[in-house]
């Protein structure tokens, strides 16, 4: 019987097999990192515009969360990926992402690193890579900058409410918006349509409703609608579908040679030009998010109790 003793974040577990080291290898075997890369080019080449948009945007979301999921197996668990990436849910990736953008020196790893920062993860992960050149340098580099970038889309609050919506059920209404301001000639006269200043504009993106506490206090019971909007620029979703797809592609075949498959058969793919690391960031819709919030009349909107919440429900029952 064999084992391996592992770190979720901070929660501890102990995975136990007969043949440890054959389940590994099985699983990583069937990682298929090229099914990004056909869902991407499935959707890009579409005629459907406005629905190809959403897709790839679910489909970089898919993947930003697919590659830090793998990225957390290979700092917490490289020897048993298969029973992190199981016992991994999302709160825990989520802080095991932001602790590794923080450099936090408390979190457990399996790597032999200084800190888990995405420099030491990058050069961890290319270490077969062309390694002692100046290449190999580059590489790790962009990497490292790249995935701090990642990093923060997949953190940003309004991406995750997004993913959301659109993963479950669909919730979401496809399209942009642009948002221009103007100064007031006088109180309550609205300014000529030629006196407004575009801040920016999108034609593509989603808006979607978010549930907020009324007080904005966590577990209250008392709810409000919100409405979020964000927009997207098609040229960043495309390229970082693609800047995704490289990096799920590299954090496999380094968890493949970690677990004895030759170094020769893993590929690692980068861009050709390092410049191209951060490229996606070149495009912006200018203004990427919008909350909308109603007002509420608070002599009649209060927080209200369980207790009170099921009593009114009998209440109406009785009727």
């Amino acid at each position: 019987m064999q084992s391996s003793t592992f770190l979720v974040d901070n929660e501890p577990y102990c995975i136990w097999d007969p043949e440890l080291q054959d389940s590994c290898t099985r699983f990583l075997k069937g990682l298929d990192p090229d099914y990004f890369q056909y869902a991407f080019n499935a959707h890009l080449e579409t005629e459907d515009e406005k629905r190809a948009s959403v897709a790839l945007r679910l489909s970089l979301h898919h993947g930003l969360e697919a590659f830090f999921s793998l990225v957390g197996a290979f700092v917490q668990a490289p020897d048993c990926p298969f029973a992190w990436l199981s016992k991994c849910p999302t709160a825990a990736l989520r802080s095991v992402v932001e602790r590794i953008g923080k450099g936090d020196k408390e979190l457990f790893t399996k790597l032999n690193i200084s800190e888990p920062s995405w420099r030491e993860i990058a050069r961890c992960v290319h270490h077969t890579y062309m390694p002692g050149t100046e290449r190999q340098a580059e590489t790790v580099d962009g990497f490292a900058k790249l995935w701090q970038r990642m990093a923060r889309e997949f953190l940003a609050i309004e991406h995750i409410d997004e993913y959301n919506s659109i993963k479950h059920g669909f919730r979401v209404r496809s399209g942009g918006f642009g948002l221009a301001v103007a100064v007031e000639s006088s109180p309550g006269v609205a300014p000529a349509p030629e006196a407004f200043q575009g801040l920016g504009k999108s034609d593509f993106g989603s808006t979607f409703f978010k549930i907020e506490p009324l007080s904005g206090c966590k577990g209250e019971r008392s709810l409000v609608l919100a409405e979020q909007s964000v927009n997207w620029s098609l040229e960043r979703i495309v390229l970082l579908n693609q800047a995704t797809y490289i990096s799920i592609n590299n954090v496999v075949s380094a968890l493949r040679i970690v677990n004895n498959f030759a170094a020769s058969d893993c590929k690692f793919l980068r861009p050709e030009d390092s410049k191209n690391f951060l490229s996606a960031w070149d495009h912006s819709p200018g203004v990427g998010s919008m909350t909308w919030r109603r007002g509420t009349n608070p002599t009649i909107a209060r927080t209200l109790t369980r207790r009170e919440i099921l009593d009114s429900l009998n209440r109406s029952n009785d009727v």
